[in-house]
């Protein structure tokens, strides 16, 4: 299931798919920095448009008076039309802007957690990489060995070219394959799975269920 409702993203989806994805607090304010810029996108050609659409009714007004009856056709389609795409463009307007409201209060949540926060952004979203696709790269690895028992060889190409791949991602590939030896260990390692990692993000979904 995967609705839209006239949003980009639902609350849940951006709480629990989109922040929960994210393996840090500054990986998930770059993402949400990037959902914002998107939906305010949205909302500042809506604006755009109304403008665009009253001179498109002033012409189509302007045919109306015409004695030619495919003129006054055009105007009313054109009319009509109109009519239409305002009913659709507020509706997705206030879509846009319920968005927006949920995704300010995503990044309200997670700022006290972030450790670049004294940067720009630019300069914030380039110091997040390195952790955040440390991090991914090591899920990865960590999901297919307990499904598959096995790292794709692709997958071991891209975890080497990290700069953490020798004092991080390696060991924590040995520690895997060991822990799957054993029930304990498997055992172990599903008591460390976890879902959403943002608690902060994750109640304001809950507070308003």
């Amino acid at each position: 299931m995967n609705s839209k409702n006239h949003r980009q993203n639902h609350n849940f989806q951006i709480a629990y798919f989109l922040c929960g994805a994210c393996h840090t607090a500054d990986g998930a304010y770059s993402l949400l920095c990037d959902l914002r810029e998107e939906r305010q996108l949205a909302c500042d050609n809506y604006k755009v448009n109304q403008l665009k659409d009253e001179a498109k009714e002033i012409r189509a007004k302007r045919l109306l008076e015409s004695k030619d009856k495919s003129d006054k056709l055009d105007g009313q389609a054109e009319l009509l039309e109109l009519k239409n795409n305002r009913k659709i463009g507020k509706v997705l307007y206030q879509a846009a802007l319920d968005e927006i409201n949920f995704i300010d209060k995503c990044i309200n949540a997670i700022q006290p957690l972030r450790k670049f926060k004294h940067l720009s952004d630019p300069e914030a979203h380039e110091a997040a990489q390195y952790d955040e696709w440390r991090l991914e790269l090591i899920s990865r690895m960590e999901n297919s060995i307990m499904i598959t028992g096995t790292i794709t060889t692709e997958q071991f190409a891209i975890m080497r070219l990290h700069p953490a791949f020798q004092k991080e991602i390696l060991p924590r590939i040995n520690e895997i394959q060991e822990l799957m030896k054993t029930k304990e260990g498997i055992r172990k390692l599903q008591e460390e799975i976890k879902g959403s990692k943002f608690q902060s993000i994750n109640k304001l979904i809950e507070t308003s269920e």
